[in-house]
This record gives C-alpha cells, sequence and structure tokens, in this order.
C-alpha cells in the first residue's frame, strides 16, 4: 500500500492533483482499495493502478492534441509561405512596370518645378529667408 505522496512523487505530479481524482472522479473505483490510519490515506496496488492509468490517459490525449496541432500549424505555414510567395512575384512585376514607366514621368515634373519657380516674383523668394 502506497500514499498519496508516493503516487504523486512516481507520477511526477502534485498531491493535490493525486488526492483531487482520488476524491473526486476515482473516489468510486478507488474507494475499495484505500484505507485510513492516524489521517494517512494508504491506496492498495489496484486502487494505485487505477490512479495511474486515469493519469497516463491524460498525457496520451494531450500528445494526440499536440499532434494535431502541430500538423494543423505545418499546413497553415504551407499557405502563408505559398501566399508570400505570390506577394513576392506581384512586388517584383509591379516594381518592373513601375521602373519602366517612371523615367519618362520625371522630366515633366522637373518641368513643372522649374515652371512653378519661374513664375514665382524673385522678391517673393528672396523674402521667405
Amino acid at each position: 500500500m502506497k500514499t498519496i505522496r508516493e503516487i504523486a512523487e512516481e507520477l511526477g505530479v502534485s498531491k493535490q492533483a493525486v488526492y483531487k481524482r482520488y476524491r473526486g472522479k476515482l473516489y468510486a473505483s478507488v474507494m475499495p482499495y484505500t484505507r485510513e490510519v492516524g489521517g494517512t490515506i494508504y491506496i492498495g496496488e489496484q486502487g494505485e493502478r487505477v490512479i495511474k492509468q486515469d493519469f497516463l490517459k491524460d498525457d496520451v490525449s494531450l500528445g494526440d492534441v499536440l499532434n494535431g496541432l502541430f500538423s494543423m500549424l505545418q499546413s497553415e505555414l504551407k499557405i502563408i509561405n505559398w501566399q508570400l510567395a505570390e506577394l513576392i512575384s506581384e512586388i517584383k512585376t509591379q516594381s518592373k512596370s513601375a521602373n519602366k514607366a517612371s523615367p519618362s514621368k520625371l522630366p515633366k515634373r522637373k518641368k513643372q518645378v522649374r515652371r512653378a519657380i519661374k513664375s514665382i516674383p524673385v522678391e517673393r523668394l528672396i523674402n521667405k529667408k
């Protein structure tokens, strides 16, 4: 027979976690295999097996959840990588077309700026200092 503390140490969980399971959902199945002596609860081998199986069942389901989450994240990452490749391709295409169009626009802008400056009276430009 083992105490709740000993079972908890074997499982690597807190004694409170074992006690809560013992007093909660496992009480009916573990109770026939327990004895209380001087305020200390002793659990027989069959009751210990029930508790350990319950904790191990949680570990397996956690592993399944993590594996599912991992595969979902991998598929989302593939989609994101594909979208990034598409965006990069689109940016390159737009950049090439912008580079081809920009030389013809620049001289017009320079001419417009020069015309605007010429139309401003010189006295007005000097007084802006």
